[in-house]
C-alpha cells in the first residue's frame, strides 16, 4: 500500500472508530454506562506533550468525558481540561501538538468539521478552529507539523488535491497550500519534513518519479524534486532524513546498490551516494542516523560483520566500521543511538552480555559497554534514550524493578536507577520525554498502575497527575 493510501486509510479508520463508538454509546443503557465509567481508569495516558510557558499541554481523557486537550502547571498543580472541543463520550482527539510562537497548533475534531487545524494559547478563549481545510464534516487530517521560517509546515488533504504540503502562521488567511506536487485527488503525500538551514526537505511521490526526495524554500516556485534517485516511477525507499551541518544525510536505494547512505546539499549535482557499504543490490540498510561533533553515526550491515556501528564524515573513504561490537558475522545491533554532548549512547549486545547500554567517543577504543544492568546474557534492553542537562535519561529493565527510569553520565558508577515510579517488578515504562528549560516531562505508570504525567527537575521526580 502506498503512503497516500495509508493516510486515507488512517482517516477512514478514524471515522469508522468514531461512528462505532457513537453507536455503542447510544445503545448502552444508563446502568451499563455507569458500569463502564466505574471500570474506566480516572484518566487515559497523556500524549503529545508540549511545553507552553508555565503549562504542559497534552491530550487525555479523564475517564468521564472524551479525549480532549488538557493542561498542567509545570509547578505540579492539578491538571485541568483546556476546552471540551467535542462534548460527549468521543472527544476531539487532539494530536500533533506543535508550538508556534506563544501558541500551540494541533489537529482536532469538534464533531462538525472533521479532523482539522486548531490553535490554543492554553485558555478556553484562546482555543479555536484555525481553518476548515476540507470544508464540512470530512477530515483534512493535518500532520507532520514542522517549524520552518517562522511558520508551521504540515501535510493535509483539502478534498481536492489529496495530501500535499501546507503552511500556516497560525491564522486562517495564512493557512495555504504550498505546492500541488501530484495534481488531482491522489496527492503526493509528503512525509518526514526535515529542516536543514534554509531548506525544508521531505519525501513525496508523483506518478512520474515515484517516492523521491524533494526540497522547498517555503514557496511553490521553490519546491522541487532534488533528484530522481531511482529513475522513473520506481520507489527510492528513502528513509531517515538527518541534518549534519549544511547537508542532509539519508538512506536511499537507486535500484542498483540497495539501501545505502546518501547525502545532498539540495542540488541535483550535490546529491550522491556516500558509500556502497555492502556491494550489490542487498544494501547495508543504515539505521539510527545520528549527528555528533561533525560526524554521522549509524548502524549498518556490510555483509561480513553483521549490523554494527559505523561512522561517516560524508565522503567514501571516511565512511568506516567504527567497531565490530559482536565480532564476526553476528549482529551487535546498535539501536536508539543518541548523542549527549560529545558522547554517543546506544543499546547493543556483544554476544556475552545481552542488550545493554554502550557509549562511544567516536573512536574504536572509546566504544565500550557502560554497565551490565542485567548480569550475564540477560538484557536490560535500554530504550527511549534522551539527552538531559549533560546526562542520559533512558528506560531499562533490571531483575528487581521492571522497566524504570535510569540515568547515566557514561560511567558504570554513574549509571543508576533514577526513580522506581511503580515499585515492584511491573515497571513504569517511562516514555514521551519532553524537555523544557529546567525540567523534563514524561509519561509513566504510577503506583496505582495508571499512566500519568511526571516531571524531573532539580528537586527530583514528581507526579503531576493524581
Amino acid at each position: 500500500m502506498n503512503a497516500g493510501a495509508t493516510s486515507h486509510s488512517l482517516a477512514a479508520w478514524v471515522r469508522t472508530v468514531a461512528l462505532a463508538a457513537a453507536a455503542a454509546a447510544c445503545c448502552l443503557s444508563t446502568l451499563a454506562q455507569d458500569a463502564v465509567r466505574a471500570a474506566t481508569p480516572r484518566w487515559s495516558a497523556p500524549a503529545g506533550l508540549v511545553v507552553l510557558g508555565q503549562q504542559v499541554l497534552f491530550g487525555m481523557s479523564d475517564g468521564q468525558s472524551g479525549y480532549e486537550l488538557w493542561s498542567a502547571d509545570i509547578q505540579g498543580t492539578a491538571a485541568t481540561r483546556v476546552m471540551d472541543i467535542n462534548p460527549g463520550p468521543l472527544g476531539s482527539y487532539p494530536s500533533g501538538l506543535a508550538k508556534l510562537g506563544e501558541t500551540v497548533l494541533f489537529t482536532a475534531n469538534d464533531g462538525s468539521h472533521g479532523l482539522e487545524l486548531w490553535r490554543t494559547d492554553g485558555t478556553p478563549a484562546g482555543t479555536h478552529l484555525v481553518k476548515d481545510i476540507n470544508a464540512g464534516p470530512d477530515n483534512s487530517t493535518p500532520n507532520g507539523f514542522t517549524l520552518f521560517r517562522g511558520k508551521l509546515f504540515f501535510v493535509a488533504d483539502d478534498g481536492t488535491h489529496g495530501f500535499e504540503l501546507w503552511s500556516t502562521a497560525g491564522d486562517e488567511a495564512s493557512t495555504t497550500l504550498v505546492a500541488d506536487l501530484q495534481p488531482g485527488p491522489a496527492g503526493s503525500t509528503p512525509r518526514q519534513l526535515t529542516v536543514v538551514g534554509d531548506k525544508l526537505y521531505f519525501i513525496a511521490s508523483d506518478e512520474q518519479h515515484g517516492n523521491e526526495l524533494w526540497v522547498s524554500d517555503g514557496t511553490a516556485a521553490g519546491t522541487h524534486l532534488v533528484r530522481d534517485i531511482a529513475p522513473g516511477n520506481a520507489d527510492a525507499r528513502i528513509e531517515s532524513l538527518t541534518a549534519l551541518g549544511k547537508e542532509l544525510f539519508f538512506v536511499a536505494d537507486d535500484g542498483r546498490h540497495g539501501q545505502e547512505l546518501w547525502k545532498t546539499d539540495g542540488s541535483r549535482g550535490g546529491t550522491r551516494m556516500v558509500s556502497d557499504i555492502r556491494n550489490g543490490q542487498a544494501g547495508s540498510h543504515p539505521r539510527y542516523l545520528t549527528a555528533m561533533n561533525g560526524a554521522l553515526y549509524f548502524a549498518a550491515d556490510d555483509g561480513r560483520n553483521g549490523t554494527e556501528l559505523w561512522t561517516s564524515d560524508g565522503i567514501r573513504r571516511g565512511t568506516v566500521l567504527l567497531k565490530d561490537l559482536l565480532p564476526g558475522a553476528g549482529h551487535g545491533l546498535p539501536s536508539f543511538i543518541t548523542a549527549v554532548d560529545k558522547t554517543l549512547f546506544f543499546s547493543a549486545t556483544d554476544g556475552v552480555h545481552g542488550a545493554e547500554l554502550w557509549r562511544s567517543d567516536g573512536t574504536a577504543a572509546g566504544t565500550v559497554m557502560v554497565a551490565d544492568l542485567v548480569p550475564g546474557p540477560g538484557s536490560s534492553a535500554p530504550s527511549k534514550l534522551v539527552a538531559y542537562q549533560g546526562r542520559l535519561l533512558f528506560a531499562a529493565l533490571d531483575e528487581t524493578h521492571g522497566f524504570e527510569l535510569w540515568q547515566s553520565d557514561g560511567s558504570a558508577g554513574g549509571t543508576t536507577l533514577l526513580a522506581d515510579l511503580q515499585p515492584g517488578t511491573k515497571g513504569s515504562f517511562p516514555h514521551l520525554f519532553t524537555p523544557a528549560l529546567n525540567a523534563m516531562f514524561f509519561a509513566a505508570d504510577g503506583s496505582d498502575g495508571n499512566t500519568s504525567l511526571w516531571a524531573l527537575d532539580k528537586d527530583g521526580v514528581r507526579q503531576l497527575l493524581r
